[in-house]
């Protein structure tokens, strides 16, 4: 993001087409994004102070099988997220660029799902609430992966009427989140 910034790149974009309610659900999805971020370094250190009262941050569960197959969604959440902002190269931005929105990404991970850097996102929120287990990481695990979903949707809006045909035709042969084989064949 540095790199980029130096090299004149704006990576902070502010959508000023957003509606009151967009900017309601920007905010929401920050605020859940930095309660996730400030419980999971709670926990890490054992920081005694916590966001939600002990009833909330109940462990519904406690189990080592769980706990790896959390971890191992995390690491595969940070690689996707690499991968996908290599691919995007100069075009990564946060927010919707609307003035340089650079070219429609199709290769490398983009082959596999539309959404790399979202679903990193998701694989690292479900991965917490896995290693955790407890109810608040669930709480925000859904909150976050709706939001994200509904960004998602607003980029796909920008998408279509920025890059039309080449946009639909590169939906309808990859997922939104991922690529099955068997339907990779029919597209």
């Amino acid at each position: 993001m540095l790199g980029l910034y130096a090299r004149g790149i704006r990576v902070l974009v502010v959508d000023r087409q957003r509606t009151p309610r967009q900017i309601l659900e920007d905010l929401l999805a920050l605020a859940c994004l930095l309660a996730w971020s400030y419980e999971l370094v709670a926990y890490a250190w054992s920081l005694q102070i916590h966001l939600v009262p002990p009833r909330v941050a109940m462990v519904l569960f406690d189990s080592l099988a769980l706990k790896i197959a959390g971890a191992l969604l995390m690491t595969a959440g940070v690689a996707m997220y690499g991968l996908g902002t290599r691919g995007l190269g100069g075009s990564w931005r946060l927010g919707i660029d609307r003035k340089t929105p650079g070219p429609l990404m199709t290769d490398g991970v983009f082959s596999w799902t539309r959404n790399p850097i979202y679903v990193s996102f998701d694989l690292l929120i479900i991965g917490t609430f896995l290693t955790q287990g407890r109810l608040h990481f669930l709480l925000l695990a859904l909150i976050l992966a709706a939001m994200m979903h509904l960004q998602i949707r607003r980029e796909e809006h920008f998408l279509i009427r920025n890059y039309g045909d080449a946009y639909r035709s590169y939906c309808a042969g990859v997922g939104r989140y991922v690529t099955w084989p068997w339907t990779r064949d029919r597209a």
